[in-house]
Order: C-alpha cells, then sequence, then structure tokens
C-alpha cells in the first residue's frame, strides 16, 4: 500500500553535510518521530536512517537479507520489519524473492536514490489527484462567497495513501476514512474515526460557511467542546492546505466599537481622544462625532461602521491596538470553490514535493 506523509521543511542551509541531508529527509517524509521541535540533527542515529544511509545508499545495487539487516543494527526483527515498511510504504525500497531461493532481498528501488524518489514522486502525484477528486463527491458544494482575500501560507503537512476498503468491523463511512487518508484527522485519529466524532461534525460545519468563521462563532456552535481542541482541528486542516487563516476586516468595526465602550467606561473621553488614539488616527471632526455618542449612550457598531467607513484599514487596525483591542482571525476555504482548493493543495505538495527530490540530489552528490 502507497503510504507518503509529507511534511514540507525550508532547505537545509549551512555546508549541507551529508548528517544534515539525511535529519532533513527523513523529517519531510516523516519517517522519524521527532520528541520535539528542537530535535534538529538527533535523527541521524536512528536505526532507519542507519538503515537508509549504511546499508541502501552506500550499496544502492544490492540487496540484503533481513536477518543480515538486523544483526547489522543490533535491532529485533520486529523493529526492523516496522522500519522496512516504512521505507516500503514511502516507496523508497522493494523486496523480492529470487525463484529457488526462499530468502527475500530488500534493495534501493531504481539502485539510486533520485531514481527511488521520482518514482515515489510519479506515484504520489497521482494518487493525490485521485483521492482529492473523490472527494468532489461531498465537497464540490462549498462556497467562498463572502471569504477574505488575504495571503496565509502555513508549511504544508498532509498524507497521500491510497485508497483502501473499509474493515469488517469499522463504524465510519467514506467520508470519514477520506479525511483520515488525507490526515486530516490527525496522526492517530482514534476516536475521530467515528462519524459522529468533534472532529467529522466541524469539518462538516465548516461545508456549510461561506466565509471565514472565528474561534468564538465556533465555539457558540459548539458549546460543550473545548476551544483548543477546536483550533488544534482547525490547524491541522490549515497545514493541508485546506483552511486558512484571516484577520476578520469585517469584524474591524464591531471590534472598535466594544474597545471604545470599554474605554470610555473605564477612562472617559478626554483619555479617548488623546491617549486613545481618536483624534490621531481619525481627526477632531470623526473623533468628536464618536465621544459624543458615546457619552450619551446611543453609539452602536453600525454608527461606528458608516463614520469609519472611508478610513484605511491600516489605520484602523492601529486604533484598535491603542484602544487596547485585538482584532479576530477566522477560519475559511482557501479557496473560491473546491476546485480552487484541490489547485492549492496539489501546488503546495509539488513544492514540497521539488525539496526532496533536490535533496536526494545532494546525497547522491556527497555519496562517498
Amino acid at each position: 500500500m502507497f503510504s507518503l506523509r509529507i511534511a514540507e521543511l525550508a532547505l537545509p542551509g549551512g555546508d549541507r553535510s551529508r548528517s544534515d541531508l539525511l535529519d532533513w529527509l527523513a523529517s519531510s517524509l516523516c519517517l522519524v518521530r521527532r520528541r520535539s521541535d528542537d530535535a534538529t540533527g538527533q535523527v541521524a542515529a536512528s536505526p532507519l536512517l542507519r538503515l537508509l544511509d549504511d546499508t541502501f545508499l552506500s550499496q544502492p545495487l544490492q540487496g540484503h537479507e533481513a536477518l543480515d539487516l538486523a544483526d547489522r543494527l543490533a535491532v529485533s526483527p520486529a523493529t526492523l520489519h516496522h522500519h522496512l515498511g516504512r521505507l516500503a510504504q514511502a516507496r523508497l525500497i522493494s523486496s523480492h524473492t529470487h525463484r529457488g531461493e526462499g530468502s527475500r532481498i530488500y534493495f534501493l528501488r531504481t539502485g539510486s536514490l533520485t531514481g527511488a524518489i521520482d518514482l515515489m514522486l510519479g506515484e504520489s502525484r497521482t494518487v493525490l489527484g485521485l483521492r482529492l477528486e473523490e472527494g468532489r463527491e461531498w465537497m464540490d458544494d462549498i462556497s467562498g462567497k463572502h471569504r477574505i482575500e488575504q495571503p496565509d501560507d502555513l508549511p504544508l503537512r498532509i498524507w497521500i495513501q491510497e485508497r483502501v476498503p473499509a474493515a469488517r468491523s469499522a463504524r465510519h463511512g467514506a467520508h470519514t476514512a477520506w479525511l483520515a487518508d488525507l490526515g486530516l484527522l490527525g496522526d492517530r485519529p482514534g476516536r475521530s474515526l467515528d462519524d459522529e466524532s468533534l472532529a467529522i461534525r466541524l469539518w462538516e460545519h465548516m461545508l456549510a460557511q461561506d466565509g471565514p468563521s472565528s474561534l468564538d462563532e465556533l465555539a457558540q456552535s459548539f458549546p460543550k467542546e473545548n476551544r483548543s481542541r477546536l483550533q488544534r482541528m482547525l490547524e491541522n486542516h490549515r497545514a493541508a492546505g485546506f483552511l486558512q487563516r484571516v484577520p476578520r476586516h469585517d469584524r474591524l468595526a464591531h471590534a472598535l466599537w466594544n474597545m471604545m465602550q470599554t474605554q470610555h467606561l473605564r477612562r472617559g473621553d478626554e483619555w479617548l481622544l488623546s491617549r486613545g488614539g481618536l483624534v490621531r488616527q481619525l481627526g477632531e471632526k470623526r473623533a468628536g462625532s464618536l465621544t459624543s455618542r458615546l457619552s450619551k449612550g446611543s453609539l452602536t457598531a453600525e454608527h461606528v461602521s458608516k463614520e469609519l467607513g472611508e478610513v484605511p484599514v491600516e489605520d484602523l487596525m492601529l486604533l484598535l491596538n491603542l484602544l487596547g483591542g485585538r482584532l479576530p482571525f477566522g477560519y475559511q476555504w482557501s479557496a473560491e470553490s473546491y476546485s480552487g482548493v484541490i489547485s492549492i493543495v496539489t501546488d503546495r505538495c509539488e513544492r514540497a514535493l521539488r525539496r526532496i527530490r533536490r535533496v536526494a540530489e545532494l546525497l547522491e552528490a556527497t555519496a562517498g
């Protein structure tokens, strides 16, 4: 079964030593689980990396038996089987049993790392395209009619896994399996592999949205759920390229109105006009009109929106900062239609795959 996990990383800098390149490759293909983000440079001692470097890359044209590999790496057969399986799923290595010989040998595909990577990239592009097209059945109705145009480029993290028939005991449908196969339910889906889980309900909720939804709004839609848990799930979808996080400029007038009310009660008109920045950012006429309505208790968010309609967004953002407020962020689909989402996910995957290909070339150039 083809199963590739991609985590987009910047190309290694500095002298690009062989150990750094191997570390980067292992991290980009999620071959080795890090204990922390500060573990860079510590995965080269992993049995999997030693298996890859000391065996398959140093002897690319030879086949290796599992028993010899286990002795050489001083690992148990179960551990070796796990590592060989990870490399085989990513299509870096393959295995074969010669006729008349009972032992199975493992070898680097095509006899070169770049050749194996090229085969892997070709298959990953095909599988990803098929899986994304498969999602049209339940994703083609999404709309970004009221979305906010704002760039949002987060390092990609996605799975590319071919479709596998569900187990007989499975309690989830094709939609849930599709999300899990793309890594949208997390590294260890667990309870999320249930059609009634929060992850599935949150995804279906976002399918019905045509603009950004803030965490506050989502917390109201899921009152029994923890906000941080909602945010982790949304960030997971964002890392895969399906969602993006944008400032809620459509809520700017309401945020300013709220902070004007709050600071007026705490500090009064004089503070608002001077240290609060109303005169500096809006001019005396607009500032006086707003504070006058505040004093009378008749200022509404609609009044603020109308009064500040011609003021540049940058000035309003600075004013909100001076008032001690913060503009909420919202999550929305990364494009106006599912076809656009497919294009964004595909382009970001292609960028990550090109970097993997480049590092494979550098590794072969450093081979002794």
